[in-house]
């Protein structure tokens, strides 16, 4: 255990503040800002932690020192960007107002910070060699996976990771998994478990950025491109009212570490999801709801059954995902600490910063919660209580309804009747092709969704049975306010400004929410199934036959979180690829400086804006194709790529632009690419092949050669 005194924790700060500086602004190197970026939030949130989570126990207050420190940035940087703009002054005055604050309020306090308390120094003596051999080999478990995965990266068209990998990835993910659940269900320390838990959630989070080194997804280039246009003019234009929560903890990391934008932020979120979810979620159980530590650890493992594709690209709306799960997991531990109130109004503030959708829920909660400490009469707070109720069950489809709004769509066509079906369901289906793990593993995620309902059922008569449902009261609250801003939404919200298969996302983000809120419920059937069981030191078979279905969840939430592409499923989730990177060059090259539009896919547009930016824009359409706003040109990108190739269809295109010149590109690996590619070269006034065959770039000009 080691403390110091005012004066050495002064000096300290000091030091790293001027190390960091000094490395921003002349040295620029990674190495330096990546270490000293450590010392200084280990100091930060360690002293935070002891500030305003002295009733929290372990690493945990640690970690939610973290997390405040981070929220503070994304409120800071907000509020940068809303009065003046995102510059150089905004992250010194980030980086330097951490430690002035907790610093003076430390002194206030006079508070001691003991830092290495659970060091344990005897446990690491040759005596005790047999510990740290599971751990060791799961480290080069990891390692291992680590370096295949960055082998097998490709810059070409990748219909599934998992096409790439192949079996060598599952064997090395088989025995980590195994050898994580034997750690669990062994080890004394939690630490030690939370810790190796952490990474290898890191590396299940880390697929997409180490196998697609161009990039996956197309949401996380519009992101990178606004955030790249701030980092190089210090705001936008048009002005954004979201997002810049999450953009902040780019930007902070990126001074910080002097790495690009892109590299911090393909990070974030797998770093954020490793240390969030199973701190907070471990924390919740042991300490709130007072489960043994290692179905708490087991609880974990089995929490990935919902799937974690949310973790593995970074974008506001994912980030929200999990603040929100982080907060669900926390709120058993709010009713026995005042000061965790503190903290929900931190989170909430913070996260509606960086998506409403998040942010909006949480704040209501926080208020609901905060209520109980109001010094009024019982009468009113009552009356209170319900205004607030009533107001946050309606607070997320009266937001969609003003986004709308702000948007330009007519009241008329955001207000609609749609009473049902209130949800899109699928009735249970199995599939059989004689290939029994596939086929296993395709049972179970077709139906995922009814497991999931069904094991929370269960929880929940379960838990009325043993009448415990006092200790989810708030998770029963959350989840009525959630219920009640969903049916209100699909019943009475349109969003026919979208795309036709966009125009459910809002929906199922709710729906995602509602799941998060009902994971302690889902999670709670297991420990009455099994806690007896290891609580014994025996039962040997049944501790096998539960690590076994620990392993099964985390290899069938692995697979199914990324594309697949097999003979039962086929994601047509599509990536940019050097071909497209090559693209987006010749047309640049080839348009001898007029205006012009593309159609193409999105991943083409991805390669674009990721190349570019957001450089020209043609009656508020982008001029690559993005199933984006009203009258948008990326119908007409698929009437062409779908139906007919014609020189009328780019017209229509053009006028809608006004420009007088189009490229349209076809990749080979579009279902429809043959036909199109045919008629294309029929109405085109020209065009060129990029790749050996791999993309066509059609040219038509308005008046037609």
């Amino acid at each position: 255990m080691i403390t110091l005194n005012r004066t050495q924790h002064i000096s300290l700060q000091a030091l790293s503040l001027a190390l960091l500086i000094i490395n921003w602004q002349f040295l620029h190197w990674p190495i330096l800002g990546i270490i000293v970026s450590l010392l200084f939030f280990t100091l930060n949130s360690k002293k935070l932690g002891d500030i305003l989570f002295i009733h929290i126990s372990g690493n945990f207050r640690n970690v939610l020192g973290w997390l405040t420190i981070l929220l503070y940035f994304s409120i800071i940087y907000t509020l940068f960007y809303h009065v003046w703009q995102i510059n150089a002054i905004t992250f010194l005055f980030a980086l330097i107002s951490v430690p002035l604050i907790i610093e003076f309020w430390s002194w206030r306090l006079n508070k001691q910070h003991y830092f290495f308390t659970t060091l344990d120094i005897p446990s690491i003596r040759l005596a005790n060699i047999k510990n740290i051999i599971l751990p060791t080999l799961f480290l080069i478990t990891e390692l291992l996976t680590i370096i295949l995965l960055t082998r097998r990266s490709s810059v070409e068209i990748i219909r599934s990771p998992w096409e790439l990998l192949g079996y060598k990835f599952w064997t090395l993910l088989i025995v980590a998994s195994i050898l994580l659940v034997i750690m669990t269900i062994q080890n004394k320390k939690s630490t030690i478990v939370l810790f190796l838990t952490s990474i290898h959630f890191f590396i299940l989070a880390s697929v997409a950025w180490l196998v697609y080194p161009l990039g996956f997804g197309y949401d996380p280039f519009l992101h990178q491109a606004a955030m790249e246009v701030i980092d190089k003019t210090s705001t936008i234009q048009p002005r954004l009212f979201l997002y810049l929560g999450q953009y902040s903890w780019t930007f902070f990391l990126h001074s910080l570490w002097q790495l690009p934008i892109a590299t911090i932020n393909k990070l974030v979120l797998p770093i954020a999801f490793s240390i969030l979810w199973p701190h907070s979620l471990y924390y919740g159980l042991n300490k709130g709801f007072r489960w043994p530590r290692k179905i708490s650890l087991l609880a974990v493992l089995l929490s990935l059954f919902a799937g974690f594709n949310f973790a593995i690209i970074t974008t506001p709306q994912n980030l929200a995902f999990l603040l929100v799960a982080t907060f669900i997991f926390i709120l058993p531990v709010i009713k026995k600490h005042k000061q965790c109130l503190y903290f929900c109004w931190i989170i909430g503030l913070g996260t509606l910063t960086i998506h409403p959708l998040g942010g909006i829920p949480i704040l209501y909660m926080s208020l609901l919660l905060s209520i109980r400490y109001w010094k009024i009469k019982k009468k009113f707070k009552k009356y209170i209580h319900a205004i607030i109720v009533f107001l946050s069950a309606i607070s997320l489809p009266t937001a969609l309804a003003l986004y709308q709004r702000l948007a330009g769509q007519n009241w008329s066509r955001i207000f609609t009747w749609h009473p049902w079906p209130l949800i899109d369901w699928s009735w249970p289906k199995l599939v059989n092709s004689y290939n029994f793990p596939i086929d296993l593993i395709h049972n179970i995620w077709n139906n995922y969704a009814l497991i999931f309902i069904i094991i929370v059922l269960l929880g929940w008569l379960i838990i009325v049975k043993k009448h415990k449902y006092l200790f989810f009261n708030k998770h029963w609250l959350l989840l009525s306010i959630l219920l009640s801003n969903y049916i209100l939404a699909r019943v009475f919200i349109s969003f026919s400004n979208q795309i036709d298969y966009e125009q459910n996302a809002y929906l199922l983000r709710i729906i995602y929410l509602i799941g998060l809120s009902v994971m302690p419920i889902f999670l709670s059937t297991w420990y009455f199934w099994w806690h007896n069981i290891l609580a014994k030191q025996k039962n040997l078979s049944y501790k096998i036959w539960i690590g076994a279905i620990t392993v099964m969840i985390i290899i069938i939430s692995t697979y199914f979180s990324y594309p697949t592409y097999d003979r039962h499923s086929n994601s047509k989730s599509f990536n940019i690829t050097a071909v497209d990177v090559e693209t987006v060059r010749l047309i640049e090259q080839s348009s001898n400086d007029q205006d012009y539009i593309v159609l193409a896919n999105q991943m083409v547009g991805a390669a674009a804006i990721d190349a570019y930016g957001f450089v020209h824009y043609y009656n508020d359409n982008f001029y690559y194709s993005m199933p984006l706003g009203n009258n948008n040109i990326y119908q007409n990108y698929l009437n062409m790529i779908e139906h007919q190739a014609s020189h009328q269809e780019a017209k229509l295109a053009m006028d809608k632009a006004g420009v007088n010149k189009l490229y349209f590109v076809v990749n080979n690996y579009w279902h429809s690419a043959k036909q199109a590619i045919n008629q294309a070269k029929e109405t085109a006034d020209d065009y060129f092949v990029v790749g050996q065959d791999k993309s066509y770039i059609f040219i038509y000009n308005y008046e037609q050669k």
